[in-house]
């Protein structure tokens, strides 16, 4: 509609100055203002057609923007920010820079800094910021990443769930860089968008994202600055200043002696985190009737005993770097929380270091455990989640009948403090206790080695997911194994969360007979989308997998029980069977490859191609770990050196290039020749 106004205001322009040169050639005398327009006509049809050539371009950039949105999903509100954060510096160069007016592929705005310094806090504050809520129209899309997702699987997966939040897209990849790819290419027909990617580990993690969307801004928070691609813009997110430190201790509270709280602020290291919590536990204790001069002194003796700056030089500043002293930092803080809980509530807050980082864990669950390990009921269970809430120990959201997030900081240091066995008991624990309500499995096939449970009829859809994970944790690769390893679970997490799921299962087992089972789930990942009806789906899967030795009895099993007819069955074997040495494919070039090159070392390799560009790979992952970019045309020749310490490259613009491939730099231009190289 807009196009339209537009170009029919032009029209009337280009009518209005047809008029006006007629005008020129006219002996008549106009009345009033218009016999202006008769005697100078040349001047009104020129100001016309300036005018006119505005309207068009105006109209020419309308039609241009993106229009693939209009069926997307809602955007999310913007997070509550909680009544405790206050105004940072950090805050306006974020907005400035998520805001700037750069529109290059891949705008990227880094905040980094240690665990605790309030990142994924900052990052909330500046999407519910009103001047980049206007400036991207409300298209801000939060995407938590974390170190669980690790392994080409789960990274793809989680692309696909972006892609799925964003715009409601359901296609479903194996591969992180497809699946990138994809989600660029369904961002560039988008309107300016703004995507949080919150908490990443690791350069894997990030690379898919980067593709595409040539209006996205992307706002990325991590503890890792090297992992940021070049060119992007780094905001250092670290210790408060003393006045914000101040503000935090304070909050609440009393008067308290300036000499306290300096002594306070010196003890936490002014982090955001420790600030938080310090105040929590003097609050709590003034409520009982202390003062808050006598709370705080004993909190500050406490940080003195525990760390973090030393008993010896409680004025030293804490080295935010080193991970022992953050370690201490956190112990400090943390135990003395832990002593406001009720009776027990420290075994059940370590409790929880079991359970996913990052993900948002049903109460009821909790409680199961709990009542497992401490005889509390659900409604306790509620309670006493409350009251670590209360405490800034945790998260707890009534979404779904209540779930529980651990802030990561926390997570890693209860699971410190608990060590492996512990933790291995306790997923032991959590898989005895989910069992009993599961009804027992019967094989598929005699020869088949049955899990002892039906686990595909789960409904908890956190269960559904970290099963394996808890599995493998508890000591029991050989169940985990059995479980992934049926087809009855692979159709369950095939329709639950797709393609990628049961592969990246199978991949968490440390297992030969895993491994078979998870690469022909990999190789076939690209025809296992959704279909219309829905049920075909397992058609396409029994289809894949009956040609096969290690799926062949259970799917032939499968495929004799009428109550999942009707079926398609194959009558002979698909033409397109993978070869058994087939592992995968490396995708990422947009265009044909010309040259592959392996390192001396066998660990990389590298590719080149006619979209102009040098692909960096490793070889075991097939991760895609740099592209070089700076040739003008089709790449055709790649040679790595004797010592594998640099490349060169050679294309059909003439030039060599010589390459520091472990930085992604051109260190040379070689030029001379006269046709392609």
């Amino acid at each position: 509609m807009g196009t339209a106004l537009l170009a029919g205001g032009a029209a009337v322009v280009a009518s209005g100055i047809s008029a006006a040169i007629n005008a020129a050639t006219g002996d008549t005398h106009w009345p009033g203002v218009l016999d202006w327009l008769r005697r100078n006509p040349w001047h009104f049809s020129i100001g016309l057609t300036l005018f006119a050539a505005i309207l068009a371009g105006v109209a020419a950039w309308v039609q241009e923007q993106p229009g693939g949105a209009a069926d997307d999903p809602a955007p999310p509100e913007p997070a509550d920010i909680p009544e405790w954060v206050i105004d940072r510096a950090e805050k306006r160069r974020v907005v400035a820079a998520v805001c700037g007016r750069r529109r290059t592929v891949g705008i990227t705005t880094l905040l980094t800094g240690a665990g605790g310094f309030g990142k994924t806090t900052l990052a909330q504050v500046v999407s519910a910021d009103r001047r980049v809520q206007k400036r991207f129209n409300k298209r801000i899309y939060t995407v938590t990443i974390g170190r669980d997702v690790s392994g080409r699987a789960a990274i793809a997966a989680k692309v696909a769930e972006a892609a799925r939040f964003i715009t409601g897209d359901t296609s479903e990849f194996d591969d992180p860089d497809l699946a990138g790819a994809h989600l660029g290419r369904l961002l560039d027909t988008r309107p300016r968008t703004l995507l949080v990617l919150d908490d990443v580990w690791e350069p894997e993690q990030l690379a898919p994202f980067l593709h595409g969307g040539r209006s996205c801004v992307r706002l990325v928070t991590t503890r890792i600055p090297s992992l940021l691609p070049v060119g992007a813009q780094a905001i250092q997110v670290d210790e408060m200043s003393p006045t914000q430190a101040r503000t935090i201790l304070t909050q609440d509270l009393p008067r308290l002696p300036g000499t306290l709280i300096d002594d306070l602020r010196a003890a936490t290291g002014r982090w955001p985190l420790l600030l938080r919590l310090t105040n929590r536990l003097i609050t709590e204790q003034v409520a009982t009737g202390a003062t808050a001069a006598t709370a705080a002194s004993d909190m500050l003796q406490r940080l003195r005993d525990q760390g973090p700056a030393g008993v010896d030089d409680p004025a030293v500043t804490l080295d935010l770097d080193d991970p022992k002293q953050r370690s201490r930092a956190v112990r400090a803080t943390v135990e003395a929380a832990i002593t406001l809980l009720p009776p027990g509530g420290r075994d059940r807050f370590t409790d929880l270091a079991l359970f996913a980082e990052d993900e948002a864990v049903p109460v009821t669950l909790i409680a199961a455990l709990w009542q497992a390990t401490g005889g509390l009921s659900e409604p306790q269970s509620r309670t006493l989640c409350r009251d670590m809430q209360r405490l800034s120990l945790l998260t707890l959201t009534p979404d779904q009948g209540g779930r529980v997030t651990l802030h990561d900081v926390i997570r890693d240091y209860l699971r410190g403090e608990l060590g492996d066995q512990a933790l291995r008991r306790l997923n032991q624990q959590l898989i005895d206790l989910v069992a009993a309500s599961v009804p027992p499995a019967s094989p598929v096939t005699v020869s088949a080695e049955a899990p002892d449970r039906a686990w595909w009829q789960l409904q908890e859809p956190y269960l559904l997911d970290h099963l394996i994970e808890h599995l493998v944790a508890a000591g029991r690769p050989a169940d985990a194994e059995a479980v992934a390893s049926d087809v009855r679970w692979v159709e369950t997490r095939l329709n639950q969360r797709g393609a990628s799921a049961p592969w990246s299962d199978l991949s968490r087992i440390p297992t030969s007979r895993a491994a078979a089972h998870a690469r022909p789930l990999a190789q076939a990942a690209h025809l296992l989308t959704p279909t219309d009806p829905p049920h075909a789906l397992r058609n396409v899967l029994y289809s894949r997998l009956e040609p096969l030795a290690q799926w062949r009895d259970q799917v032939i099993a499968r495929q004799e029980d009428r109550t999942l007819f009707p079926l398609l069955v194959n009558q002979w074997a698909p033409p397109d069977v993978p070869d058994p040495a087939f592992l995968r494919a490396l995708a990422g070039h947009e265009d044909w490859v010309r040259s592959v090159v392996g390192a001396p070392d066998g660990n990389w390799l590298a590719t080149g191609g006619d979209d102009r560009t040098v692909r960096i790979w490793e070889r075991a992952s097939g991760t895609c770990v740099a592209v070089l970019t700076g040739h003008n045309d089709w790449v055709r020749s790649v040679a790595i050196a004797p010592d594998g310490g640099w490349l060169v490259s050679g294309s059909d613009d003439k030039s060599v290039r010589v390459w520091d491939w472990a930085s992604g730099t051109c260190v040379a231009v070689l030029v001379g020749h006269s046709a392609a190289v």
